[in-house]
């Protein structure tokens, strides 16, 4: 049997075929790729740790700097969540890693007085700003009492016995505060216990004079000196 050869026209219709087909692929990829509108706000989101939602507002380009009606930014809130995805998502989109909320609080801080030493570990490594001491003095004022935070600011250089303008070390100012628990852990952590201030006083004394008997009897018995007579 005698076959007819092609006609010339049909490699170039072939190859025109493909070029269509090829192009409807990319349409049709282009269009699974793009993400659905979002279906609620962006703050909401963030709240809800709902990665899904807030990519979607991402591709469309939503603000991650701009404060909810609260005054809280995006980072803030899933740093104090503890959401490590979706807050290095977010600094990959351009959060700003020192805005500070209503508070005057950097992302940074907030994590740390949350106990999320995650989030606190994947900031600093993509470049927050991290004065360790300053922090732990920040943090001790605000009261904090996590383990792991006060553990991680000891780890990259902050001193427990550090002192403030006022000559007062974290443990001066949480037994002023009459923070039983924060004086246990700087304790922990190796806190000084008869260190005076810059007016002569103890964290002994000073938990005297704030009336904190429980605080008074967890000293004495690491070893504090002195007492109600001497202040």
């Amino acid at each position: 049997m005698i076959h007819a050869p092609l006609p010339p026209s049909l490699p170039r219709q072939r190859w025109g075929v493909a070029l269509l087909l090829g192009w409807l692929l990319a349409a049709v990829l282009a269009a699974c790729s793009k993400p659905p509108e979002p279906t609620i706000s962006l703050y909401r989101a963030i709240q809800l740790g709902d990665l899904n939602q807030i990519q979607r507002h991402l591709y469309r380009g939503s603000d991650v700097n701009q404060p909810d009606p609260a005054g809280d930014y995006p980072l803030h809130v899933s740093a104090a969540h503890g959401e490590v995805v979706i807050a290095e998502t977010l600094v990959d989109h351009g959060a700003g890693l020192e805005v500070r909320d209503r508070g005057g609080h950097t992302p940074l801080f907030v994590a740390l007085r949350a106990g999320k030493t995650e989030v606190a570990q994947l900031l600093v490594r993509r470049g927050a700003e991290r004065d360790a001491e300053a922090l732990l003095f920040e943090l001790v004022r605000d009261g904090l009492t996590d383990r792991d935070s006060l553990r991680y600011l000891q780890q990259f250089g902050a001193n427990v016995n550090a002192r403030n303008a006022q000559g007062q070390t974290p443990l001066h100012i949480a037994a002023a505060r009459g923070d039983l628990l924060l004086c246990k852990r700087l304790i922990a952590l190796g806190a000084e216990i008869n260190l005076k201030d810059a007016a002569g006083k103890t964290a002994l004394q000073l938990a005297n004079d704030g009336g904190n008997p429980y605080i008074v009897d967890l000293l004495k018995r690491y070893g504090a000196q002195g007492g109600e007579e001497q202040r």
